[in-house]
């Protein structure tokens, strides 16, 4: 009997956590995750304005090299500048791995993993992200970011 109980309670556990799984990739929000993606596209095509046009007007910033909380459109715009002297595609900014956290249905975390890869290598620099968007006006926009160099990089 005791056997059957805790082949019950396995199975459920078990249930549970492939629903909740599902649930999850589910409940995504595509669209803000697509704000994710298109930083990243933005990144490879040396894009200064389609990564400035992410951020909300009010968004804070800490950039990798920052050294200063940067708290405006301006800002940003100066930290990425140096993007336009590199041609496009030169680095392929790509997703390593990422979580995406719903808080509600205008508010969404970001967190993970992006590698820059100079073109013609095959590896490249990992850098830790982590974004805060929300819905301004049907349009989703950055309004927290931070980047950092991996540990031991």
């Amino acid at each position: 009997m005791k056997l059957l109980i805790s082949i019950f309670f396995t199975l459920l556990v078990i249930a549970f956590a492939g629903s909740s799984k599902a649930q999850d990739e589910e409940d995504r929000n595509p669209q803000a995750e697509d704000v994710f993606h298109r930083f990243l596209s933005a990144f490879t095509d040396s894009d200064v304005d389609g990564i400035v046009n992410l951020f909300s007007e009010d968004a804070i910033f800490w950039g990798t090299g920052s050294a200063e909380l940067v708290e405006d459109t301006a800002g940003i715009r100066l930290y990425f500048s140096g993007l336009s002297n590199r041609p496009p595609g030169e680095a392929l900014a790509r997703a390593q791995n990422f979580s995406i956290m719903e808080l509600s249905s205008d508010s969404v975390l970001i967190s993970g993993i992006w590698q820059v890869v100079l073109q013609g290598q095959n590896t490249g620099t990992s850098l830790r992200i982590s974004m805060a968007l929300s819905l301004r006006d049907g349009i989703w926009k950055i309004v927290q970011f931070h980047n950092s160099a991996m540990p031991g990089s």
